[in-house]
């Protein structure tokens, strides 16, 4: 059975707003968590205000990045992301590991670890970076978006040692 119910044009823009406030509420409350980040503040907000790069209220780019990777058709290229092709950007099979002790390594060693995708750690000089990490089954804060490859999430917070810089 369906039911059809009238609603009066200003209840609907009554229900409509309130649905945009609680979306919006919603929102905010989303992005404030502590896995997406926060607005800067004290010597953060003062140490990216005083940064070179820091121009017209964000930061600017040293070299021209392009938002998608397919500049022929804005359409195809956001088709790829959100249904990538099997085999062509999604591996057929587990991507082979070796899970590293990265706390016992040599810290005078100049190296290399590729966790996968654009994650990876890196000693130079004595100096321990770790870049763009991803310590979860999703790239993402969503559980339902970026999966990552089997095999290539079998890090954790855990296994790093102390680093000295973190690139995001």
């Amino acid at each position: 059975m369906v039911i059809f119910m009238s609603i009066s044009r200003r209840n609907f823009f009554k229900l409509a707003g309130i649905t945009t406030a609680l979306l919006a509420i919603g929102g905010i409350g989303f992005i404030n968590q502590p896995k997406i980040g926060r607005s800067p503040k004290d010597d953060e907000l003062t140490k990216i205000l005083k940064s070179p790069h820091y121009v017209n209220g964000e930061f600017q780019n040293l070299e021209p990045t392009s938002v998608l990777v397919n500049k022929d058709n804005y359409y195809n290229g956001i088709k790829e992301i959100l249904f990538p092709t099997k085999g062509v950007t999604i591996p057929k099979e587990n991507i082979p590991t070796q899970k590293t002790d990265l706390k016992a390594l040599n810290p005078k060693e100049n190296l290399l670890v590729w966790f996968g995708h654009s994650s990876f750690y890196l000693q130079i000089d004595g100096i321990k970076i770790l870049v763009d990490p991803v310590f979860s089954d999703y790239a993402s804060p969503l559980f339902f978006i970026n999966k990552a490859f089997a095999g290539t999430n079998i890090y954790t917070a855990n296994d790093m040692p102390d680093i000295d810089v973190l690139i995001i």
